[in-house]
């Protein structure tokens, strides 16, 4: 007996030579031979079973899985009840491994008369055979089952969620979102977001396996944003839920990357909106649920799968910084969420990060500038090494810094002064562009030039004598082997700042009185805001 691939009629190899299917395929297909042969294949299936053991025999060398493959696609079946009864009692005493090969093989061998009965025992083996949950699942998606039975499922499913392997959470997500109807959308969503923990999933998938291309949290909000996209009750109940829930603290990572699948949906941006203004206002009626610290920690923990739904991010922090004064609390959710990613991301993310906030500080809204200068200030100085090769879109704003205002000006020359003043000024390209620019506005026979001119002076003198700039220069300086190299990076810094006060004290000389009151003024603010 030949038992061959079951596939079309007559196909096509590579060489051009026809391959003509089994001859059992073929027998299959005389309706006179078709009910005995059947009967035949089917008793004999548990007797291969037997002989070939659970030896880890690749499965397609099996004769058994040959057997059950000529059953597949056939065009017609005499007796589909019989064959179906025959397979489902086999199911009942044979080893896992060819469980499985007979459940995935179900919706190709069924008629659709069977579904009710192959579904009922299929639901029963969610609960009696948890291994073979994933097989089982993706069959049952391929049925008509009835309502009660995909309760059944789902409830067994549930149940699962706080047991299952982390690769396994994306197969039993999808079911459950996938087959839940408009009016059992919301309880089920309310179990899995008590059920699913996905911190506590996530690190004991990282503790097991470091392997870089395991990445469950990614995998498991793939699927959940594949459900959300493609059905609209399932957007508009979660949505809903998480607008409803006013407990401080209460929110978790699933509800906050829900939101950003959601605000990349043009349906739902401008509701996400509302949710997260009525979440993060802190003149909202509603508690503060989402704070600078929550969306914090979260990119920390999964900066995978905020990378992911990065653009979404940077959407809904550029709607912060666009509708939120300098110091409310949406500002500080913005600055936040992007310190956080740009620390945490990788290349491309910081350089979009760099170009739009330069973006929202030309737009001429004050509060964007406000956030935005703030935030630049924020990066250099809790990431400067970071944001050093993007300075170019910082360096870009001194065009039109003429047309800012004195403080944004101040913020901005803050931020170059840290980066420019790395290793102690010791990197001179920065530090001399920055030094030719202030020269120029120095020497301009226009005040509002000048002014520009010693806030920049005077910014870059702060950040040469900052703690922060020395250790950093001390630290390049020695390499971490000696500290008594450590006096010719404070050296280097010193140089640098007598060359600054020799510029000032020069152009001040060829200037009026104006340009004098305007420098102490400028130290004066120093001393008084920076000490």
């Amino acid at each position: 007996m030949t038992l061959g691939t079951p596939d079309s009629a007559t196909t096509h190899v590579s060489g051009g030579l026809p391959q003509t299917e089994s001859l059992v395929r073929l027998m299959l297909g005389v309706d006179a031979l078709q009910s005995r042969l059947v009967a035949t294949l089917v008793d004999k299936f548990p007797e291969y079973i037997g002989d070939e053991g659970t030896d880890g025999d690749a499965s397609a060398t099996k004769v058994s899985v040959k057997i059950l493959r000529q059953l597949r696609w056939l065009d017609y079946v005499l007796d589909s009840g019989a064959l179906t009864e025959k397979l489902l009692e086999t199911l009942g005493f044979v080893p896992p491994d060819m469980q499985r090969e007979i459940v995935v093989a179900l919706p190709d061998i069924i008629s659709d008369s069977d579904n009710t009965q192959v579904s009922k025992v299929l639901a029963s083996m969610l609960k009696e055979t948890p291994e073979l949950m994933l097989p089982v699942l993706d069959t049952l998606g391929s049925l008509d089952c009835a309502p009660a039975l995909l309760q059944e499922a789902r409830n067994s499913v549930i149940s699962h969620l706080a047991s299952a392997e982390p690769i396994e959470l994306p197969v039993l997500l999808r079911f459950l979102l996938q087959s839940v109807s408009a009016d059992a959308a919301a309880p089920v969503i309310m179990r899995i977001r008590k059920r699913l923990d996905v911190d506590s999933i996530v690190l004991a998938s990282r503790q097991r396996s470091t392997l870089a291309d395991q990445s469950p949290d990614v995998l498991i909000f793939d699927a959940i944003a594949t459900s959300l996209r493609s059905h609209k009750h399932l957007r508009d109940a979660w949505l809903k839920i998480i607008a409803s829930d006013a407990n401080v603290g209460s929110q978790t990572t699933l509800d906050l990357v829900v939101l950003l699948i959601l605000h990349q949906i043009t349906t739902h941006t401008k509701r996400v909106e509302s949710v997260l203004k009525a979440k993060i206002d802190i003149v909202s009626s509603q508690p503060i649920a989402y704070t600078p610290a929550l969306f914090e920690s979260n990119i920390a923990r999964f900066p995978a799968v905020f990378s992911v739904y990065f653009p979404a991010l940077v959407s809904v922090s550029g709607w912060l910084i666009q509708t939120s004064a300098l110091g409310s609390q949406g500002a500080r959710v913005a600055t936040s969420i992007l310190v956080s990613a740009f620390g945490a991301m990788g290349m491309f993310q910081r350089q979009e990060i760099s170009g739009e906030l330069a973006v929202h500080i030309g737009s001429g809204n004050a509060n964007e500038i406000d956030t935005a200068a703030h935030i630049y200030l924020e990066l250099a100085t809790k990431h400067p090494y970071e944001l050093r090769p993007f300075a170019v879109f910082i360096k870009g704003l001194l065009d039109y810094v003429d047309n800012l205002d004195i403080t944004h000006v101040r913020t901005i020359f803050d931020t170059l002064g840290i980066l420019s003043t790395l290793a102690g000024g010791s990197d001179d390209s920065m530090f001399s562009d920055l030094y030719i620019f202030v020269r120029k506005q120095l020497s301009s026979v226009f005040p509002k030039y000048n002014r520009i001119g010693v806030v920049g002076t005077v910014s870059l003198l702060r950040q040469l004598g900052s703690e922060h700039t020395l250790e950093a220069a001390q630290a390049d300086e020695c390499g971490g082997s000696s500290m008594s190299q450590a006096p010719r990076a404070n050296i280097q810094a010193l140089r640098r700042a007598v060359q600054l006060l020799e510029m000032l004290m020069d152009s001040g000389r060829h200037q009026s009185w104006t340009f004098i009151s305007m420098t102490y003024d400028e130290l004066a603010h120093i001393v008084e805001t920076h000490g």
